[in-house]
């Protein structure tokens, strides 16, 4: 029976059979392959017909899609993570006014004006930079900075409850330490353009302390603060070529915080750069860049009000490994 049914099909076919078939996965696709093949040479042989075996793998898409989404790790702005160490060069100028205990204003110094610091600077920094997906980066920054200076007192100054006269000999220091962490996200990310906003935190560990010797004795004061600063701020990026890129960023953030009912916080910041960068290593790319920040802090503690500012510009260089 199975002969005299292969023979009709045989005779009443001129053209060729089409067989369509659907593969859930790759090793079903091959399978079905493979029994396609042999049962059309088997039957190819005994008849006139010409068997066409067309099979659609139900997987084939999905693979292709995945290929395609992950296009973008090869972008020049999508670097999955790199490690930057830079070198700063600003000019500073910081700002320092403490309040006595009796609320009467204290004297705004600065400690290059007045207390004999330098206004120039070299200084290391790190940056740790993971894109953890295409369009979310998690940043990390950290610097230090340890000044110190001398001078005479050309004017009364006021620091809290002490008062250091005019024509004393004064030493001083000022120290800090900045630790930020954000969190991007990519509005806008292709072969050749990003813009994103960045939310995050900045740890500001800020220290300062003068000295004098006088004819009254030792006259000495410090004070500082560990302030959690917020940021915000709008990041573009341009791939000029696959080697040559361009970087900009500002960011601003006013705060005012009530921390208890005898503690307040509040300040501002301002910052913002513009960065060339040339990749012309696979893994090692060099950058320079213009920097500004200008930040104040102040705070309140049963009545003591204390503000610190300072600002810093100017050049960096960069040398980033990617990953």
């Amino acid at each position: 029976m199975v002969g005299d049914s292969t023979s009709a099909l045989t005779r009443k076919q001129d053209g060729p059979i089409l067989l369509i078939c659907l593969a859930p996965n790759i090793e079903a696709l091959k399978y079905l392959a493979s029994c396609a093949t042999l049962w059309g040479l088997k039957y190819s042989m005994k008849s006139n017909f010409k068997l066409i075996v067309v099979i659609l793998s139900l997987s084939t898409p999905s693979i292709t899609i995945a290929q395609d989404s992950n296009d973008w790790q090869s972008w020049p702005l999508a670097d999955h993570f790199t490690i930057e160490l830079y070198g700063m060069f600003p000019s500073l100028d910081t700002r320092v006014r403490v309040d006595a205990s009796d609320a009467s204003p204290g004297t705004t110094i600065s400690f290059e004006q007045n207390l004999g610091m330098s206004d120039t600077e070299t200084l290391p920094a790190l940056g740790l930079n993971w894109r953890f997906a295409k369009k979310h980066k998690l940043g990390f920054n950290a610097l230090r900075l340890d000044r110190s200076g001398s001078a005479i007192t050309t004017s009364e100054i006021r620091i809290g409850d002490e008062v250091f006269t005019v024509d004393l000999p004064i030493a001083s220091f000022f120290d800090m330490q900045i630790i930020s962490f954000d969190y991007s996200y990519s509005i806008i990310l292709d072969e050749r353009k990003e813009l994103a906003l960045g939310i995050g935190l900045s740890i500001q560990d800020l220290t300062f302390g003068l000295l004098g010797n006088g004819p009254v004795g030792v006259i000495e004061t410090d004070s500082g603060i560990t302030a959690p600063i917020p940021t915000f701020g709008l990041k573009g990026g341009y791939a000029f070529t696959d080697k040559w890129v361009g970087k900009i960023g500002f960011g601003y953030l006013s705060f005012d915080l009530a921390l208890d009912a005898e503690r307040q916080l509040g300040g501002d910041v301002l910052n913002g750069y513009a960065s060339i960068q040339h990749k012309t290593f696979e893994r090692v790319y060099f950058g320079l860049s213009y920097q500004y920040f200008d930040v104040r802090v102040n705070w309140s503690e049963n009545g003591l009000y204390t503000s610190i500012g300072y600002q810093f510009q100017g050049p960096m260089l960069a040398v980033i490994a990617a990953f």
